[in-house]
């Protein structure tokens, strides 16, 4: 237990003031490096134009992503760096595809009644991509937690 309070301080003492700075300007500027970066390829695959008021919310992921792969123990640094690399570039190609799929679900088809329907398993996906990226890099650390809770298998 007071290894599991130790990771919800250091949790929240990352969380709490990158999510401060991402209220009070980060994610103003992270919009305004995203649509220079992602409206180019966007507008390969057809998107004219995209309401940011859409998709801006989803674009927080970069935190507990950040947060989870610095806390977890018995990660290597190398390990770390290049999930925190690939990792933000997964997570910057799942804002792409959600972006894209607001235009589709509300733009290119029109909005209807069925719009947020077609969206909403949009918005889960990418609500999960930090969490199962995480998973994928901390496998080891989180099946040692579960062989703790577990109980074993029985042998034949």
């Amino acid at each position: 237990m007071k290894k599991f309070l130790l990771l919800l301080i250091e949790f929240l003492a990352i969380t709490l003031p990158l999510t401060w700075y991402w209220m009070n300007g980060g994610e103003d500027a992270y919009l305004t490096i995203y649509k220079r970066l992602a409206f180019p390829l966007l507008q390969e695959v057809g998107v004219a134009n995209f309401a940011p008021s859409l998709v801006r919310d989803r674009f927080i992921g970069f935190i507990p992503y950040f947060a989870l792969l610095v806390i977890t123990p018995g990660m290597s640094i190398r390990r770390r760096l290049l999930g925190l690399g690939g990792g933000f570039l997964l997570i910057f190609c799942s804002h792409m595809a959600l972006t894209y799929w607001s235009w589709v679900s509300f733009v290119r088809d029109g909005q209807h009644e069925g719009s947020m329907a077609i969206y909403f398993p949009a918005l889960v996906a990418v609500d999960a991509v930090p969490f199962v990226l995480w998973a994928g890099l901390a496998n080891q650390f989180l099946l040692e937690q579960l062989s703790r809770v577990l109980p074993a298998s029985p042998t034949p």
